[in-house]
């Protein structure tokens, strides 16, 4: 692609075509509809250089230069990209045809990709924080205060640090805090328990509240993207506990909230030992079955398992029938008084 600092003639720097007429708040853009509008982002400061600067509106502190002339002074400033790079997002346009903004790790980036990407945020239905990573660097992407971004960064940071906390208690409550993983030298997680945690558990966003929920151990998930390949999750069916109808009425455990209540297994009459996909509870047995290439999820009502009501059940309570979800109440009290025998 041809550098507009290379001709004689006048170039637009975000189409690089002749400037018949420009656009009146930044002398070297065109009055092109699609450059005008690339404007409404743009900084429309001169640098000191004589440059106009490709940065955002707003910043506090111009992005150095991006035009080639100035490419050895501003190389140890952009971490040793250029003007004339392409955008490592869309990979379509250089950096200097679009307005531009850095992450604190130098890498640089067209403003409106790296806005989608953080907007966008996971793409499947576990909470995954790769969008807040620089893609070229790896590092946790951070802006400038003023950058409308970074508040997007600070909230998947918190949200970030609740997880890693909801994982390591899960850990604890699950007893897999002595996993074989965590204490065998030379393993990636040898004595890194949160690491361990966040990598084999699913935690979902809900739907109508929007915080996240355990959904699960991640090979669950992947086993369910397997089956449904072509199929894309759809995020009205992501509802935590608290939002879900579970066919009675519960009540916040005073000591834990919600977060470890229990439920029956949705195909039979057993507590449940794995919520798979954010949307179904399993027993141990139910969910061999369903790894097993024997889709219990699949059954219809009529197929599962009949109760015959609460003084025969297991569970010795009366619940919804099998093929619904069913809350118990909270784990953690239930075993601590063990009130109820299964």
């Amino acid at each position: 692609m041809k550098s507009f600092t290379k001709f004689n003639a006048r170039l637009c720097k975000y189409c690089e075509e002749p400037i018949e007429k420009s656009y009146d708040a930044i002398p070297d853009i065109c009055n092109r509809p699609e450059c005008v509008e690339k404007t409404k982002d743009a900084c429309p400061k001169i640098l000191e250089c004589g440059h106009s600067c490709c940065g955002f509106k707003g910043e506090k502190k111009c992005l150095v230069c991006l035009a080639e002339p100035c490419e050895a002074k501003s190389a140890q400033a952009l971490n040793g990209q250029t003007g004339n790079d392409y955008c490592m997002i869309c990979g379509i346009e250089r950096l200097v045809n679009a307005p531009c903004i850095q992450s604190s790790c130098g890498h640089v980036f067209h403003l409106k990709c790296i806005t989608t990407r953080i907007l966008k945020r996971w793409h499947r239905p576990r909470i995954t924080f790769n969008f807040c990573l620089c893609p070229l660097c790896k590092r946790w992407l951070e802006f400038p205060e003023e950058s409308v971004l970074q508040q997007k960064i600070i909230e998947a940071k918190k949200l970030y640090e609740n997880l890693k906390h909801k994982s390591l208690e899960r850990l604890k409550y699950e007893k897999r805090d002595k996993d074989e993983r965590l204490t065998t030298e030379g393993d990636p997680y040898y004595q890194k328990p949160v690491e361990y945690a966040m990598a084999i558990y699913s935690y979902y966003e809900c739907f109508k509240c929007k915080k996240p929920y355990f959904g699960g151990l991640k090979r669950c998930e992947d086993l369910m993207q397997e089956e449904n390949k072509n199929d894309e999750f759809k995020p009205e069916e992501l509802v935590c506990a608290e939002c879900s109808n579970v066919g009675i009425t519960l009540e916040n455990c005073p000591k834990h909230g919600r977060e470890f209540i229990e439920f029956k297994c949705r195909f039979c009459c057993s507590i449940a030992t794995w919520f798979c996909w954010g949307t179904t509870h399993f027993c141990e047995p139910c969910h061999k079955r369903q790894c097993s290439g024997d889709y219990v999820s699949k059954y219809s009502k009529d197929k599962l398992p009949k109760c015959g009501g609460k003084s025969t059940c297991p569970l010795k309570v009366d619940h919804n029938g099998n093929g619904e979800e069913f809350a118990l109440g909270c784990a953690l009290c239930r075993n601590l008084v063990n009130s109820h025998d299964f």
